[in-house]
């Protein structure tokens, strides 16, 4: 039996952590800030990895960081990924 895979608010994870935006997840979010966040490269399969949490929420995808305002940050849906790291 397959289980799906648990989606929170980026706003919850900690420095450190990486997790998977998938286009689904930016739903709640409004078209312009769509837009905007995948003109900055957040977008469908989207990996990231949190740099600061809080305000502002800084993460890193690829080799460019964005800060997110809090209210940004807890309306996108992430998918944690698990550290392969002992």
């Amino acid at each position: 039996m397959a289980f799906a895979p648990i989606r929170i608010p980026l706003s919850q994870l900690a420095r450190g952590q990486r997790a998977m935006v998938e286009c689904s997840a930016l739903d709640a979010l409004p078209s312009e800030h769509r837009c905007l966040l995948a003109a900055m490269g957040l977008g469908e399969a989207c990996e990231i990895r949190v740099c600061r949490p809080g305000t502002p929420c800084i993460v890193q995808i690829d080799r460019t960081r964005l800060g997110l305002t809090r209210e940004i940050a807890d309306r996108i849906m992430v998918t944690p990924i698990e550290s392969n790291s002992p």
